[in-house]
């Protein structure tokens, strides 16, 4: 039942991590996922497909997976679980609608979509 509550709850916050950090961080992300350098892991948080990035998408990975651990932190402290059930969840949600062509973390690795 936890899970269903926690659920609803992540509707508004996979929009805010659509909407974070605009307007230069998202078009930065939608691009660096396009070119496959960046992927959404299982955990929920972006992780680099091509370890070998550029310095400047390494610092966009960093910079939005900090505002992401941010915002799981506050949901899983208003709710009573553990950050990484909040980072998982949305996990899902998000590697679930991930365009076609984009990386995401599987238990074998990395997989495009």
């Amino acid at each position: 039942m936890k899970n269903k509550n926690l659920l609803s709850l992540l509707a508004p916050l996979f929009l805010g991590l659509c909407l974070i950090a605009l307007p230069v961080n998202a078009a930065d992300l939608a691009q660096a996922k396009s070119a496959g350098l960046v992927g959404e892991q299982m955990n929920g948080f972006l992780g680099l497909v091509q370890p070998d990035a550029s310095a400047e998408i390494q610092a966009l990975v960093k910079s939005i997976n900090a505002q992401r651990l941010a915002e799981y932190q506050r949901i899983a402290a208003k709710n009573g679980v553990a950050v990484e059930e909040v980072g998982r969840l949305t996990a899902q949600k998000v590697i679930g609608q991930a365009a076609p062509g984009q990386f995401v973390e599987t238990p074998s690795g990395w997989s495009q979509r």
